[in-house]
């Protein structure tokens, strides 16, 4: 038998699924009370399950890392993998981060004075770190990236792009874009994040880059 979900998780989970879809549609600056209205619930009903602003993004972040765990917990990063699977796999992750992209600007203006969301932050960061060292390990493995990635001052570097272009995309894509669709700019995104793989391509990386199509 599945588990038992309470009147107050169903709750506090329908309470997600509409503030994310405000948050995206009318910006991240919305008040509690705003928001409670725009849901058709009182203040005191979100309060009861997230005391302030921040608590309730929060609760999105998490939403959020629980999507993309799931859809990493599906990808193999094992000798099978290339280019086009990891095309694939990166567009999917872009989907996930445009679905709830109210969460990646609220991170982005945030302040370090704001502790509870400090602390998500940096609750996810070790685990999407070792998710870069295991990529980079295994491209190096089979043979489409030079092993001078994994050299300490080349691999913080290296993830010094990769983190920042995966992340502020889609920053530019509110700032300067985002009268085009998404559909029409996610093959820009995604070969200005893959560009940052070239400096350490081997030829067999060469050759498989060029023929990936991010159309």
């Amino acid at each position: 038998m599945g588990r038992k979900v309470t009147k107050g998780k169903k709750t506090k989970e329908s309470i997600l699924d509409e503030a994310i879809k405000i948050f995206n549609e009318e910006g991240i600056f919305l008040t509690l009370s705003a928001i409670s209205k725009k849901i058709g619930i009182t203040s005191g009903g979100i309060t009861n399950h997230f005391p302030t602003k921040e608590h309730l993004f929060v609760g999105l972040s998490e939403q959020y890392e629980n999507e993309l765990n799931e859809l990493t917990s599906r990808f193999q990063f094992g000798p099978e993998l290339d280019f086009s699977k990891l095309t694939s796999f990166f567009s999917e992750v872009m989907d996930i981060q445009y679905k709830h992209r109210s969460v990646i600007l609220f991170f982005s203006v945030m302040h370090q004075s704001q502790t509870i969301m400090m602390g998500q932050v940096l609750k996810t960061w070790l685990n999407r770190q070792t998710r870069l060292e295991n990529l980079a390990n295994t491209l190096v493995s089979i043979g489409l990236l030079e092993k001078n990635i994994l050299e300490p001052k080349e691999f913080a570097v290296f993830r010094f792009q990769y983190v920042n272009l995966f992340t502020t995309w889609m920053v530019s894509y509110s700032l300067y874009d985002s009268r085009k669709s998404f559909q029409s700019m996610k093959p820009i995104y995604l070969e200005g994040i893959f560009r940052v793989f070239e400096k350490h391509l081997t030829e067999k990386g060469m050759a498989q880059m060029s023929a990936v199509s991010l159309a």
